[in-house]
Parts: structure tokens; sequence; C-alpha cells
């Protein structure tokens, strides 16, 4: 299947590779408008250690391992694919409200990040009024 950027998140399974993607998907806001904020990488950490509760080492792995994470196209489908299917809704929605709070981590809403979180709703077959609905949550 070709670099280890484009399966890394195929190792594992159930819980495991669910948590690598929802955490590269959240990793993949931050330099979505060019630039990693210090505030960015603090909020994800937060959000990881809350959401997962996971040890301060844990935390450290799921990190290195979003860090990974490529931003293409067919990176973000496949990753999508496997999440639609193992996922609840309630797990997509949650995630998409945490990438919002990515986006805002900074203080600033950059359009790039905007179209970033819109593009994985719509690989995710997350209707637009869900997408705002979960901005506001």
């Amino acid at each position: 299947m070709g670099d280890k950027k484009t399966v890394w998140w195929m190792e594992g399974e159930g819980e495991l590779r669910k948590r690598r993607i929802i955490a590269s998907f959240l990793y993949l806001v931050m330099p979505s408008d060019g630039q990693n904020h210090p505030k960015e990488l603090d909020r994800f950490a937060r959000i990881l250690a809350d959401d997962f509760n996971l040890s301060e080492r844990e935390l450290y792995d799921l990190v290195q391992i979003a860090q990974e994470a490529d931003p293409r196209g067919h990176a973000l489908e496949q990753m999508s694919t496997v999440l639609k299917r193992e996922a609840s809704r309630e797990e997509v929605l949650n995630l998409l409200s945490h990438m919002w709070e990515m986006v805002f981590a900074d203080g600033r809403m950059h359009e790039l990040e905007i179209v970033f979180v819109e593009r994985v709703a719509k690989l995710l077959d997350i209707p637009q009024d869900d997408l705002v609905a979960a901005m506001q949550s």
C-alpha cells in the first residue's frame, strides 16, 4: 500500500484505529492555514486527553501518530471511509465539533481551516446543517 503516511492508521483495529483517525483529522486542522499555533497544539492535546482519557504517555504516542497524517485527498478519503464504518454518528459529530474548536483555538478563523472542516464533513456525509450545529455545540 505504499508509504507510512498513507497506511499508518490502518494498524490496529476498533477503538485504536478510530482514535488514530480522529486524532489525525483534528491535527490536520492546524496546518491547513499554513501554520501551527501553540494554542492549537494545546487545544489538540486537551481534546485528546479529555475524550479518550489518556495517560501522558498514551497522549504523546497518539500525538506522534497524528503528526504523520497526510492531508492528501486519497488518505482523507480512506480515513473517512473507515470512520463512517466504525464510528457512531454521535462520534462523528463530536469530531466535527472539536474540529471547530481547533479552528478557533488561535483566536482566528482562517478560510482554509473552514474549507478543510467542510471537506471532512462532506467526506463523512454530514449535511451542512449538522456541520453548522457542530460549530455551535
